[in-house]
């Protein structure tokens, strides 16, 4: 196995820039490292936070459902269609989100896409960078579309005839800064902890957070994880 040192070095910063075309077309990135608190490193996020010696400013609690759904024509190839809903204090949120290995096709633009929600304003384009085991670095390319409601029973639009999974996981996020740090309870009983910070797709802002975030934890023995908080949240298998 590769020294957990080597994170610090070229190797990492090689693999974060192999997406360099894609910055243009998006330049906002959310960089992110997921463990399970069972094979090491802080098992709260109040934990996290004292082990990175930042205190929490913000404390929020809601539920995370995902949907099976019949997936609108014309789909990007390669791209995941993802659809889940986040309640929150008799609020809720709807995401349609696609996900991808490789940067969006240029048309139609972010403004000009055709959300399956319906009309809404509430969009991004976005590069999710994952630091996961052996100094890797998972890249991921997203365009979603939020639609909130102040009322808890919003609903996917009926197009997609959505059928909720069956299983919610109920989510705790600190925010100190810019920096969150979630607890996903599953329905299984599993937890899963990650810290998140959005910044650009650079090599200044993959090296902050390397230095600020990722090799502190890693010194508390966090085990990373490759799998999406999307991927895991909607397994509802187990």
């Amino acid at each position: 196995m590769m020294p957990r040192t080597a994170i610090r070095g070229g190797l990492l910063l090689a693999a974060v820039l192999a997406g360099t075309g894609a910055r243009a077309a998006a330049p906002h990135a959310e960089f992110a490292v997921r463990w399970d608190p069972r094979h090491g490193g802080p098992a709260t996020p109040q934990e996290a936070l004292r082990g990175l010696r930042l205190k929490s400013r913000e404390q929020s609690r809601f539920e995370v459902q995902y949907f099976d759904f019949t997936p609108p024509a014309a789909l990007p190839n390669g791209f995941t269609p993802i659809l889940r809903k986040r309640l929150s204090e008799g609020r809720s949120e709807l995401s349609f989100k696609l996900r991808g290995s490789e940067p969006l096709p240029g048309t139609p633009s972010l403004k000009a896409w055709d959300c399956p929600l319906g009309a809404t304003e509430d969009r991004k384009d976005e590069v999710d960078l994952s630091f996961v085991d052996d100094g890797r670095v998972v890249t991921a390319y997203s365009r979603s579309c939020d639609l909130n409601s102040r009322a808890p029973d919003l609903q996917p639009p009926a197009a997609l005839q959505a059928r909720p999974r069956g299983c919610a996981s109920s989510v705790t996020r600190l925010r100190s800064g810019k920096l969150k740090v979630e607890e996903w309870r599953m329905a299984d009983g599993s937890v899963l902890l990650e810290a998140s910070r959005p910044g650009r797709h650079d090599t200044a802002s993959q090296r902050a957070f390397e230095r600020e975030v990722l090799t502190p934890l890693l010194a508390l023995q966090v085990q990373p994880l490759q799998r999406s908080k999307s991927a895991i949240g909607a397994d509802c298998t187990g």
